[in-house]
């Protein structure tokens, strides 16, 4: 009962960091270093996070692996893309269509790659369920005809194209992660975050140092808005919601089978977001985006059978 509890909570937390990136997009993202900025400081304060974790209930630095060691860097160049094109998302389009997309593509790639590669069962209900949520897709981002003459910024070719990126992105590190579960030569869960926020600050980092000293700009510039405390503090606040959220799967995930884990987060994830996204934002969900909310949950709940 308790890892279901954990489970729970966790939804939100990771539901919360999708309002966290819309936020930090509509009030601090000006030039490219700010979006830079966002990964940089999620690196470093769960990296802080994860360290201080080990310490606690390991009793030290993490176990060291080469395999994943690397592994961690390429999840790192794929995690790194997935917050710069969230942010690009939020400015184009609508929350609850961008967790659809990010959500359904962790898990529908990696599922592909388990039959692929793994030699995973199929059964015809997760079928029904591939086919349900590959309709549920087009669906989370078709605009009213009754609104195609107003400015939405969502309807426009941008948006869609980023929509299918976050997709394949997500993919790829659902991908990545069932990769490294598998091999022998992986350490624990915990350790590798730990070395997945290594790279994440020292990547994001240097990028954002480079930016910064190439940048060249007016003695009157207004100045660029990652200075601002309150900027640090919302890309802090991501940070921890993304390292919750994670911690909170990760400590149930022994006890709960994965067919039931990752639809239960998937399903509550785009629930929670759609209701976060009408609560403070204001975006009202339309009847194709609604039906597509329905259909990625009853497609992701037909994969536990």
């Amino acid at each position: 009962m308790i890892d279901y509890i954990f489970l729970f909570i966790s939804l939100f937390f990771i539901a919360g960091q999708f309002s966290i990136n819309k936020v930090y997009q509509k009030r601090f993202v000006r030039t490219f270093g700010d979006m830079l900025f966002f990964p940089f400081v999620t690196g470093a304060v769960n990296l802080t996070f994860f360290f201080l974790i080990g310490l606690v209930f390991f009793g030290g630095l993490p176990a060291f692996s080469s395999f994943s060691l690397a592994m961690s860097a390429a999840s790192a160049v794929v995690f790194t893309s997935a917050a710069l094109v969230g942010i690009l998302v939020m400015k184009y389009g609508n929350m609850a269509a961008y967790s659809v997309f990010m959500m359904l593509g962790g898990m529908l790639l990696p599922y592909f790659y388990g039959l692929a590669f793994l030699s995973e069962e199929i059964s015809a209900a997760r079928v029904a369920g591939l086919l349900i949520l590959i309709c549920a897709l087009p669906c989370s981002v078709i605009v009213p005809k009754e609104k195609r003459t107003e400015k939405k910024k969502g309807a426009g070719r941008m948006y869609y194209l980023l929509c299918a990126c976050i997709f394949l992105i997500s993919g790829m590190a659902g991908i990545i992660s069932k990769a490294h579960a598998v091999n022998s030569a992986s350490v624990p869960a915990a350790n590798y975050a730990f070395f997945l926020y290594i790279w994440l600050t020292v990547i994001n980092g240097s990028a954002f140092l480079i930016f910064r000293l190439r940048q060249k700009k007016p003695e009157t510039a207004e100045p660029e808005a990652v200075i601002r405390p309150r900027a640090v503090l919302t890309a802090a606040a991501y940070a921890i919601s993304a390292g919750m959220g994670f911690l909170l799967t990760l400590i149930p995930a022994s006890n709960v089978p994965a067919v039931v884990l990752f639809p239960f987060v998937s399903g509550g994830t785009i629930v929670l977001s759609a209701v976060a996204a009408r609560i403070f934002f204001g975006e009202k969900v339309s009847k194709p985006a609604a039906a597509a909310i329905v259909m990625s949950i009853a497609g992701t709940l037909l994969f536990l059978f």
